[in-house]
């Protein structure tokens, strides 16, 4: 149990206070009969979540760090007779000290194993439990968002459902009855996850719906029709021929027309280069001869001078015209290669000669086509599958946690009765928790829905949940008890009395209650907080004159 909170900063009367020393059964924190605020009293409340791995105290209570600045809670728990020591320090909300008594730190711990340690020492040792989510719910200070009095579970006011479902399921050590479907259903839910994803990115095709599911399969149907007619009209084996085949070969039929036209241009060129490389000169000086007999004033010479230049120019290009009919070669017998690689995959894969390009075209863009279709169609019928699996399992832990809950609900709602039975004499409703699905429940007193009656509903509840599981501590702020007719506090410190395990209430005005009741909490008071120097920091910062002062500062 948590046996000792101290801290430098607690202040009364100037003084720092002495270590507040706590024990099992009730503590009350409390005020004065004129039910003055702003004294520290929830604020305390916080500092007790604080200490049991919460938050809050310095996400929520910001006027308090900004008031009195970072500070160092120091507590004291003790189990099995053995104190164990800590600290925490505002600055610091993610480690937790662990202390010798004198509060010297000899090691710090993450607050996730510092929790561990706590869920240890309280033997909350149960499959799947966690410390600071079973608790967190029940420690119900103002600001905490853990008041909800429709939804008693809650940790915070984003926790969903489910959590504090799954809390209540793992508390009374019934989780691993459904452990093993749990973990099923959420393997079944990342496959649909990932097989949406990789439908969304194109990863792999399929149809969106079963009407388009159907357009397909008729559609298949069309093109296996078309496809065996192009096969028996060819008479030539195509149907022998998958999709990729086929297209193989179309390809390989275009790029062996290309080569062999290539290879047709590239000889010509050859040819036409050869033609020009040895004209006859002899021919030109016959030709020479005759043109002077029938012109004799022509100048011989002056033409000789230029048959010469066009000979020695002949002579320089012959060696371009050899070099350009090699080159025209090599592409030649490129081409030859390519033609003879070309007609031997054809081979390879099917001789079909007569076949035109255009056939085997559309054999291959109709198989194509088939393929996409029945990929999409299998694709469809694999995720239609695997959602009725989802159905399935879904409604096998639904119905399985139904029966679990059923156990549960009656034997927290028998308890709950007993416990108002006890605090209006059976003369009011009792609360009743209703689990409706595995992520959904209900909480609410029937025929009862005014603020006293579902303030009080929380409770019970809280009551009935320390005396039914292994939970170690709860905490009930004022704004829960001021709400609650005076009779029927009285009857709810009935209960307190009777409770071994840690309670931490906050109230004033405790005269307005019967002597009994009165009784009851003085001998339970660990902490009175009071104004004018009582208060738990030793003043507050509320009034008009802090105020006047801190803008008078500034």
């Amino acid at each position: 149990m948590l046996k000792e909170i101290s801290c430098d900063k607690f202040i009364e009367k100037g003084v720092t206070r002495p270590p507040i020393k706590l024990h099992s059964g009730l503590n009350s924190i409390i005020g004065t009969s004129l039910g003055g605020n702003s004294i520290g009293k929830s604020t305390f409340l916080m500092i007790i979540d604080f200490i049991f791995g919460g938050s809050s105290y310095v996400k929520k209570a910001v006027d308090v760090i900004q008031e009195v600045g970072s500070h160092t809670i120091k507590f004291e728990f003790a189990f099995s007779n053995n104190s164990y020591y800590f600290s925490r320090s505002t600055a610091n909300i993610e480690g937790v000290n662990i202390c010798d008594k004198e509060y010297n730190i000899l090691n710090t711990v993450s607050k996730n194993a510092y929790c561990d340690m706590l869920k240890k020492y309280y033997g909350l040792d149960l499959p799947h439990l966690k410390f600071r989510a079973t608790v967190s719910p029940f420690l119900r200070a103002w600001g905490r968002s853990t008041s909800n009095e429709n939804y008693p579970l809650k940790a915070s006011a984003s926790s969903p459902q489910d959590q504090g479902i799954d809390m209540l399921l793992q508390i009374f050590n019934k989780y691993s009855l459904i452990e093993k479907q749990k973990k099923a259903l959420e393997e079944l839910k990342n496959k649909r996850r990932v097989f949406n994803e990789a439908t969304r990115f194109d990863f792999i095709a399929t149809v969106p719906t079963k009407a388009w599911y159907e357009k397909n399969e008729k559609r298949i149907q069309e093109l296996e029709n078309e496809l065996l007619i192009i096969s028996v009209e060819s008479n030539k084996g195509l149907s022998d021929l998958d999709s990729m085949q086929a297209q193989q070969l179309a390809d390989f039929r275009r790029q062996l027309s290309d080569a062999r036209r290539q290879r047709t241009t590239l000889i010509s060129q050859k040819k036409a280069f050869e033609a020009e490389q040895n004209p006859s000169r002899t021919k030109f000086e016959n030709d020479f001869a005759k043109l002077h007999k029938y012109f004799p004033e022509v100048d011989l010479k002056k033409l000789t001078e230029v048959e010469t230049f066009h000979k020695q120019l002949t002579s320089v290009l012959k060696n371009e015209f050899k070099e350009n009919a090699n080159n025209l070669q090599t592409m030649i017998d490129l081409a030859n290669d390519l033609i003879t690689r070309l007609e031997a995959d054809i081979s390879k894969i099917s001789d079909i000669p007569n076949v035109s390009q255009a056939i085997l075209d559309k054999y291959a863009t109709a198989q194509k086509e088939l393929i996409l279709l029945r990929e999409s169609n299998k694709n469809f019928e694999a995720k239609t599958k695997l959602q009725t699996e989802i159905t399935n399992l879904e409604s096998a832990v639904n119905e399985l946690t139904n029966t679990l809950f059923t156990k549960i609900q009656q034997e927290l709602n028998n308890e709950m009765a007993r416990i108002n039975d006890i605090i209006y004499n059976k003369t009011k409703t009792a609360p009743i928790l209703k689990i409706s699905t595995q992520k959904s429940y209900e909480f609410f007193t029937p025929n009862d829905r005014g603020t006293g009656s579902e303030y009080k509903g929380l409770i019970v509840f809280d009551l009935a949940m320390l005396n039914k599981t292994p939970l170690p501590v709860a905490a009930h702020d004022s704004v829960l008890l001021k709400q609650i007719e005076a009779d029927g506090v009285d009857g709810i410190f009935e209960i307190y009395a009777q409770q071994t395990k840690q309670v931490f209430i906050v109230l004033d005005r405790i005269d307005t209650y019967l002597p009994k009741t009165q009784e009851t909490i003085n001998s339970s008071v660990v902490l009175k907080l009071y104004p004018n120097g009582g208060e738990l920091f030793g003043r507050a910062w509320n009034t008009e004159r802090e105020v006047n002062k801190v803008e008078h500062q500034l």
